[in-house]
């Protein structure tokens, strides 16, 4: 498996993106045994990808890719998102001030909740992506702290680190937001019309946001079926998200 073009092609894909557990204990400045200890108590999501020669590749984000069920086995080489550094370096100063590993967990948390509120007034396309969390004037609705609780515990389950370069309320809120309007635009153009520049526009702001997922999932990932599709169905070129002349052939 391990010479199979596809599967070099991920590697290269996983290995350019994100980090194995020693550089991102680096990154946040402490050794990897207090980094395991936070993110075991949710401080930051575990492994995003990982790859063993038995079951191949898995990812946060739908498992096996050979369809066997569970996590990462044993002794898989894993990496992780840079994505979490900031948040970890958030723990570390709070544990510095005599947090526990599961306190610093929380402040994380109720930090992003507090920020994922306030972020859904500031987006319109948020009414699309978490309707449930408005009323019906359109006001932030109680609802939103439950969404909010959802949307971090999707984080530390690993979800996000697949699909966002940065993760923060706001990139949340956006990232999602401008997917749902976007999927509504390509099932029902005319009940969600868009002009070219619009559509353009809107690809262009996602795809800032996004990581070009590993081959075998931008397909049917969100990149696949937005990005992709709004630049097929408008005849403007295509994106090269994955550098080699194998992906450029296809």
């Amino acid at each position: 498996m391990g010479n199979d073009i596809t599967t070099d092609l991920d590697r290269r894909y996983v290995s350019d993106w994100f980090w194995d557990l020693e550089m991102l204990a680096k990154a946040v400045g402490v050794a990897t045994a207090e980094l395991g200890e936070m993110i075991g108590a949710g401080c930051a999501p575990g492994a995003i990808y990982a790859f063993s020669r038995e079951h191949g590749w898995w990812s946060a984000l739908g498992g096996h890719r050979s369809g066997h069920a569970g996590p990462p086995p044993p002794g898989a080489e894993c990496w992780f998102a840079p994505a979490a550094v900031w948040g970890l370096r958030r723990a570390v100063l709070a544990r510095r001030q005599g947090a526990s590993p599961e306190a610093a967990a929380r402040l994380n948390q109720v930090l992003f909740e507090d920020e994922f509120v306030a972020a859904l007034a500031q987006l319109p396309e948020a009414r699309i992506a978490y309707a449930d969390c408005f009323d019906a004037s359109g006001v932030v609705a109680a609802a939103a702290g439950a969404q909010a609780a959802r949307e971090w515990a999707d984080w530390i389950k690993g979800g996000y680190a697949v699909c966002l370069r940065i993760f923060t309320a706001d990139t949340c809120v956006r990232k999602e937001s401008l997917a749902a309007l976007l999927k509504r635009h390509i099932a029902d153009p005319q009940s969600c019309p868009m002009t070219a520049a619009e559509a353009l526009a809107a690809c262009e702001s996602l795809a800032q946001l996004m990581l070009p997922f590993a081959p075998w999932q931008r397909p049917l990932g969100t990149p696949g079926v937005t990005i992709d599709r709004l630049l097929a169905d408008l005849a403007l070129g295509r994106e090269f998200p994955f550098a080699s002349p194998a992906a450029r052939s296809r």
